[in-house]
């Protein structure tokens, strides 16, 4: 069997023999370049084997009477691709190339975003308070950078995900929700329950008529 990819871990298991001899077993989880990793562990026997945890490896292996997958041939690889790490979330490696790409999208979003703006005043195409005072001023500092802080958030999120974002609420501000709200079955037994009283409320009534 070939398992190609990180070393995700190394284990060590030690133990003495029946003439008081000391060993050492030594076994690897190797994780694939998808960030998932290979169900069984690699086992090296009793030689350390010269790799550390991260390094990009393929291992040629064969299955022994027990299942254990024996290291046949080891190959230290060049050249490894960016390391997503467990469930392709990001690991180390990754991390660090995905850090630097959101930082460039997060910094053309924001540059993008106020060149709309910019366009947009040039336009008189901005909902923007009209007052001349120094409250109006401020107000309309306020809402210049609101909508550069949209649009960033608007564009990063493009970027990101390659999906158009229409709108972006503010921070604190809760959606309806959509059609009706499902009657809860309490409320339901409730008014069945109230039913029942009036029902017998009238059937009293009768009877004493």
């Amino acid at each position: 069997m070939i398992f190609k990819g990180f070393v995700a871990a190394i284990n060590t298991k030690s133990g003495k023999s029946s003439k008081g001899k000391s060993w050492t077993a030594y076994s690897a989880k190797i994780e694939k370049e998808d960030g998932t990793e290979y169900d069984k562990w690699v086992s090296f026997g009793f030689e350390e084997p010269d790799i550390k945890k991260g390094d990009y490896v393929k291992i040629t292996t064969e299955a022994n009477e027990r299942g254990y997958e024996d290291v046949k041939e080891l190959k230290k690889l060049k050249n490894a691709p960016a390391r997503l790490g467990k469930g392709g979330a990001g690991g180390a490696s990754g991390n660090v190339g995905s850090s630097t790409q959101q930082s460039i999208h997060y910094q053309n979003s924001r540059n993008l975003a106020v060149a709309v703006l910019s366009i947009l005043n040039d336009k008189d195409a901005l909902p923007l308070t009209v007052a001349k005072s120094k409250a109006g001023e401020v107000k309309r500092y306020e809402e210049i950078m609101a909508l550069v802080d949209k649009l960033t958030v608007r564009f990063f999120y493009d970027a990101e995900t390659l999906r158009l974002l229409k709108t972006v609420k503010d921070e604190g501000v809760e959606a309806e929700a959509e059609g009706k709200l499902p009657e809860d079955e309490d409320d339901d037994q409730a008014q069945d329950d109230d039913s029942d009283d009036e029902d017998a409320d009238d059937s009293d009534e009768d009877d004493d008529e």
